[in-house]
């Protein structure tokens, strides 16, 4: 099957991209690798049909940047971050804010469906990612606004602690004095990982490095040596090849760092912490998929309604000129 699914990319002239949680099989068969930020600068600048293989908000936000392709995904996965902003709650949480007389700069993480991004890009707000959290929001404050940052309250309390900032959950007691105000929504991969987690791997290895996804609860991330995204976790266990590592993230990008960078690579968690989305995707899925277009009947093409596609763009445009 894997060498009908290269003849067939080359045939039809496609472009598969893979985040790095996809399954081993289905990765290793992409032409374009990276977490959310780096696939974003890079299916935006191709010029072929793209197959996107990750969950549905990186498919539309391809589409989006890159309108003129057709992008197809093998399984339409949803992740579950962001159906829980739900454009309903994220506008009755706009009109709060606005109701309590707060003057505010809206900012979805990527993880974000494309009706959220331009919900929140008519506020004037934009996106981020967890690569650059840290220069959007620190950008956002600047300008002399309170941040609303959705859909995670991990990511946006994360980097409020980074930054040296007042963080509260909108709703909460003294909601309305903090300077990021988080929406109640979370990683589901992401809350597996435990402070415990890491003092057992101390206790067992005492000299052991720990990197953490931001994610992650405040009191994993306090606990750790390193957090950061993917691709900042990535470069972080390249430099330190040779040291033990127990990373809290998903497990199929562990497992990949563990057998392609660093053997001495420990997974931060006591249950799997496989991303049930991103594992939809199978090899059959891609083969069946790249049959159907080459037969002429091609099937989950990413179409966003052009006004809902229009302000996404906004919102993701400036964050790749901010960062």
């Amino acid at each position: 099957m894997v060498e009908e699914i290269k003849k067939l990319k080359e045939k039809l002239n496609i472009t598969i991209a893979a985040h790095y949680y996809e399954k081993k099989e289905v990765f290793e068969l992409a032409d374009l690798t990276g977490d959310s930020l780096a696939l974003a600068k890079k299916t935006a600048n191709i010029n072929n049909p793209l197959i996107f293989c990750g969950v549905k908000f990186m498919g539309e936000s391809a589409k989006i940047l890159n309108p003129n392709i057709d992008v197809y995904m093998p399984k339409l996965a949803d992740c579950s971050m962001a159906r829980m902003a739900k454009e309903n709650l994220v506008e009755n949480n706009i009109q709060l804010l606005k109701e309590n007389n707060i003057d505010f700069i809206p900012i979805t993480y990527i993880n974000s469906t494309a009706k959220t991004k331009a919900i929140v890009a008519k506020e004037g707000g934009l996106t981020c990612t967890s690569s650059n959290s840290k220069k959007i929001i620190e950008w956002a404050l600047s300008q002399n606004k309170k941040v609303f940052f959705l859909p995670d309250k991990n990511l946006g309390t994360n980097t409020a602690i980074k930054l040296g900032v007042k963080s509260k959950i909108i709703g909460e007691v003294g909601w309305q004095e903090a300077d990021i105000i988080c929406f109640d929504g979370h990683c589901s991969v992401h809350q597996l990982f435990m402070p415990e987690h890491i003092d057992f791997y101390r206790e067992r290895y005492p000299d052991i490095k720990i990197a953490v996804h931001p994610e992650c609860s405040p009191e994993v991330v306090a606990k750790a040596d390193f957090a950061g995204s993917t691709s900042q976790i990535l470069e972080y266990v390249k430099s330190h090849k040779n040291e033990k590592i127990a990373i809290g993230t998903e497990i199929n990008f562990v497992n990949w760092i563990k057998e392609n960078i660093n053997p001495n690579i420990y997974i931060l968690s006591s249950t799997k912490p496989e991303c049930p989305s991103m594992n939809e995707t199978t090899l059959k899925d891609l083969y069946n998929l790249l049959k159907s277009i080459d037969e002429g009947k091609g099937y989950n093409k990413i179409e966003v309604e052009k006004d809902i596609a229009k302000n996404a763009k906004k919102a993701l445009e400036r964050m790749m000129e901010l960062s």
